[in-house]
């Protein structure tokens, strides 16, 4: 599909989300923020997450419980997270911050990684990963060879029908057995080292063998029906777990962390996000709008989408970016004065030091954070919504 046509398209889309648009939340303005599983490591550090949110103003936290096929809470069907030892840490992180959020009246959202299947320069040490436990479950490429170990995640196969069965029973466990307010979808595309070979994934013989039954030939025949049939498979995946949450949950709001660029995202990561809101598959998208540059943010913003999406689209921004608090205080109010239904942080280490490897130390990042605490509580306190 042409660039104009896919955007059209998108265009349309979202403005048929925006004839049943509803309030984002019931608090008004969203004011999030993403804490990855490296900001904490015990019972003290999840408290003090939550207790700094609220001095903050923020009414929603995205607190990710799974990172690479692994848990960061009492789980049967995953592993622990090695960086809470690879074992139970002697409390359940997602019920403490369940709790702590509540008591606070924030929103707590589970933000999983969906496809990521593991990332790191050595294998899992639990046997029961899936790395080991199920291997043809992931990406093979041309040559028939998984990913290997390095800085990039290896991701999982969105193809393989196992796989949106594990994935989904995984989330819908979560939302069943914990009172989260939302699940929050990252990693929901393909996952490519280098996205100049996205043709040359998935290769193992099931997903060829269900392409060839779908449109007769191999993916070099007909590479537009091979982006087709994996953008399907991704659509798949979505759909497969919002019909196991909803089951579970009704009233579990559902989001995706996407793609800035959602025409990028659809045809280069096979990411069709305005399809999931149109069909209402997902409630929210959050665009990770990573750009210091406020010219560039605005526009990548798209103010044609905040219109037509209304309550369904909240910008991402990149505080791990920012050189000063004019930043932050600037791109806060684009994104109000574009008539956004909030905006959500990244991330929290960004404003608090914290035992993750994004934590920068020293004087100047001592000084830059607390100068960034300050001017969020400001833009909090004088939060002033737009004329609709």
């Amino acid at each position: 599909m042409s660039k104009p046509h896919s955007t059209v398209l998108t265009i349309l889309v979202l403005l048929s989300v925006a004839l049943h648009a509803e309030p984002a939340t019931s608090a008004g303005e969203v004011r999030a923020i993403w804490v990855t599983r490296w900001d904490f490591r015990t019972a003290s550090d999840v408290r003090a997450i939550v207790e700094n949110c609220a001095a903050l103003g923020l009414n929603r936290i995205y607190l990710q419980v799974r990172g690479r096929s692994d848990a960061f809470y009492r789980s049967t069907l995953e592993p622990w997270g090695e960086e809470l030892g690879g074992r139970d840490p002697g409390f359940d992180p997602l019920a403490l911050a369940i709790r702590e959020s509540h008591r606070r009246g924030i929103e707590l959202h589970a933000w999983v990684n969906v496809l990521a299947g593991w990332k790191g320069k050595k294998p899992p040490r639990s046997r029961s990963h899936l790395w080991h436990h199920h291997p043809e479950w992931f990406l093979l490429d041309e040559s028939g060879i998984r990913h290997r170990l390095d800085s990039h995640y290896s991701a999982l196969n969105p193809c393989s029908s196992a796989v949106r069965r594990h994935v989904t029973r995984v989330l819908v466990d979560i939302v069943t057995r914990y009172p989260v307010d939302g699940l929050h979808l990252d990693y929901i595309r393909f996952v490519f080292p280098d996205p100049t070979r996205k043709h040359a994934v998935p290769y193992d013989a099931k997903s060829l063998g269900l392409f060839r039954e779908m449109y007769h030939g191999t993916p070099q025949q007909k590479p537009a029906e091979w982006d087709a049939f994996r953008r399907r498979a991704i659509n798949t995946v979505v759909y497969r777990i919002q019909e196991g949450v909803r089951r579970a949950r009704a009233d579990c709001r559902i989001s995706a962390a996407v793609i800035r660029d959602l025409d990028r995202g659809r045809d280069v990561f096979f990411q069709d996000s305005p399809t999931w809101l149109a069909q209402g598959w997902i409630d929210e998208i959050l665009p990770m709008n990573y750009e210091r540059q406020h010219e560039d943010f605005s526009r990548n913003t798209r103010l044609d989408m905040i219109r037509s999406s209304r309550a369904h689209l909240i910008p991402g921004l990149g505080v791990h970016l920012y050189r000063n608090p004019d930043d932050l205080r600037r791109q806060v109010q684009i994104s109000r004065e574009l008539g956004a239904p909030g905006y959500c942080l990244f991330a929290y280490a960004s404003f608090y030091s914290t035992p993750s490897h994004a934590s920068r130390h020293g004087t100047s990042q001592r000084r830059l954070r607390e100068q960034l605490r300050t001017t969020l509580r400001d833009l909090n306190r004088s939060e002033v919504r737009p004329q609709s």
